[in-house]
């Protein structure tokens, strides 16, 4: 018991002030009044239900002694038509002409006349067909397909009723000039000595029907339906529930009707809901009303303390993330919070400054090693170019010496000039073919070709970033080689990123040396100075994201791809902005 009483104060307090108050307020004003809300709204709910029930039973059940009215009402007279002595003598006599055949449906006609008159209901029946072996007599108007009383289907449904009357659902029937819907009321025709003479049909529109359902008085959302022994609908009213969850609809069904099939009407409780809803819309607009007060009375009880806290906290986090001081927001409230904000945003200053100082002396840390590596290659360039040139006074004595020197003092010069910085891609390329013309007197059976689109020659890459790599695919790849060599300088963008390749088609290497060679670059090996030096330049200047990647096949030839972040250089932009303005 000691420790429960020490743990509900200790929990309490650990609750935020507003968490408090709406605890407060949630039982005093909330739960009342939903209670209050979900009891109106079961009563009233229950109520309306059982009054619906009982009016669309009602109502539904005298629309049925209707429907069920006159349905019978057509059986009969179907009846009355297969009993007629006159009838049945007309039906058994086989007309030898057509003129014969004609005067029997016209006595047909003139009797079946007399049987028509005399009932409303009878407006509705379309055509009546006696079709016996010998011929099919019409009264009222025929239909293409005669109504497919020929149908061997239709016929066998008929008979199996031994006389009685069979009802078949609404079918489209069409005249030649008009499409009608209506049902067929079928009966087998026998003479006195029940001996079968054919089949009667008394075709009847579906508005005998659909016209009991427009005179009922239902909602105007009520659906009404006549269906079949299957369920599957016959004639409705065109009223259209839609998508409506079951718990929101009533259905009622009436399976008196003599033929098998039902009536069913369904009704959605919208309507029924809409004077509860306005009432629960009020009693809402009240409830929220208090919460709002109690929101208002709250925030003004948290004002000097909560919401400073809260402020602080999200500098806090802002400092954390790397948000600059100047950014920080300061606010009013509690003096004791306000000094700590002040305080917290003073030391996230001199932060800043001891980051900046970090940030300059890493930068000159990379320049000097930058340099460092670009001076490594200079001697190492230098001795290759004077042996080139060695070979040529030895081979060929005094012929292209001059442009030998020119390609070389062009190199130097170019190696020379500015700060070290980026160049654009086209004058790393234009040197290339320099140091190409030295490299052809020493190694003669090669080719050189450039692939760099014109969008891309403005991008800036370091200087000297390629040759190291042509270097490299003379000496280790077309040297040894027997076959005439090639190698390629191709560019691509991706994305935001330059990729350029180095291609030979030289010895290539296999798998194993590929592995040692790219563990290789971002250690110190002894050979391949060139590659790893360019590796590392890259990585000091752009990051560890950017760099070489090697692929290569032993006998095929190897290929190095160069990937550096795509930055045009600055006089091309200022030239491409000059020229759209």
């Amino acid at each position: 018991m000691r420790i429960g009483r020490f743990r509900l104060p200790t929990r309490w307090r650990s609750i935020r002030l507003p968490y408090k108050l709406v605890l407060v307020y949630t039982p005093l004003i909330l739960l009342p009044a939903l209670a209050g809300i979900y009891y109106l709204t079961e009563s009233y709910t229950s109520s309306s239900k059982a009054q619906a029930a009982e009016y669309a039973t009602d109502l539904l059940g005298l629309m049925g002694q209707k429907v069920d009215d006159r349905m019978r009402s057509y059986e009969q007279l179907s009846k009355q038509i297969m009993t007629d002595g006159e009838l049945l003598k007309l039906a058994k006599t086989e007309p030898e002409s057509a003129y014969d055949r004609f005067k029997v449906e016209s006595a047909i006609n003139e009797k079946l006349n007399v049987l028509w008159l005399g009932a409303d209901q009878n407006s509705y029946i379309r055509s009546i067909k006696i079709e016996t072996p010998s011929a099919i007599y019409t009264y009222g108007k025929n239909a293409i397909d005669e109504y497919d009383v020929r149908n061997s289907e239709y016929r066998t449904e008929v008979g199996e009723m031994k006389g009685g009357a069979r009802w078949f659902a609404p079918q489209t029937f069409d005249d030649g000039y008009t499409k009608l819907r209506a049902f067929r009321l079928g009966r087998t025709i026998r003479d006195e000595k029940l001996n079968e003479l054919g089949t009667l049909t008394l075709v009847i529109r579906v508005e005998a029907v659909g016209d009991i359902f427009r005179q009922m008085k239902f909602q105007e959302d009520t659906a009404l339906k006549l269906l079949d022994e299957k369920g599957e609908p016959l004639v409705d009213n065109e009223v259209s529930i839609g998508d409506v969850k079951a718990s929101r609809l009533l259905s009622f069904t009436d399976d008196r009707l003599g033929n098998g099939w039902t009536l069913a009407v369904q009704m959605q409780l919208d309507r029924l809901y809409e004077p509860i809803f306005s009432t629960v819309r009020q009693a809402l607009f009240i409830l929220f009303g208090c919460i709002l007060l109690g929101l208002v009375v709250t925030h003004l009880l948290a004002l000097d303390l909560v919401i400073p806290i809260r402020r602080l906290t999200m500098n806090m986090k802002m400092g954390i993330k790397g948000v600059r001081p100047g950014k920080l927001k300061r606010f009013g409230g509690a003096v004791e919070i306000v000094e700590m904000n002040d305080t917290f945003i003073s030391i996230m200053y001199e932060i800043e400054q001891l980051i900046d100082e970090v940030a300059r002396q890493e930068k000159k840390k990379k320049d000097a090693e930058i340099r460092v590596l670009q001076h490594q290659l200079s001697p190492h360039f230098l001795y290759n170019t004077l042996n080139s040139i060695r070979w040529m006074a030895m081979i060929q004595r005094q012929d292209n010496i001059k442009e030998m020197v020119d390609a070389l003092n062009a190199l130097l010069t170019y190696a020379l000039r500015g700060s070290g910085g980026p160049v654009p891609l086209a004058s790393e390329i234009a040197i290339l073919h320099n140091y190409v013309a030295i490299q052809k007197v020493r190694y003669q059976h090669f080719e050189f070709a450039v692939n760099v689109p014109a969008e891309l020659e403005q991008v800036e890459v370091l200087k000297f970033l390629l040759q190291p790599l042509i270097e490299n695919a003379l000496i280790h790849g077309l040297a040894p080689s027997e076959h005439p060599g090639e190698i390629t300088v191709s560019a691509v963008s991706e994305g935001e990123h330059l990729l350029v390749t180095v291609a030979d088609n030289g010895i290539g290497m296999n798998e194993e040396t590929v592995e040692r060679l790219v563990r290789g670059l971002s250690a110190s090996p002894t050979d391949r100075l060139g590659v790893r030096s360019v590796h590392e330049r890259i990585q000091l200047h752009y990051g560890t994201n950017y760099g070489l990647s090697i692929r290569s096949e032993p006998g095929v030839g190897t290929s190095i791809t160069v990937r550096v972040p795509m930055r045009m250089d600055g006089s091309a932009e200022e030239k491409g902005e000059r020229s759209h303005a």
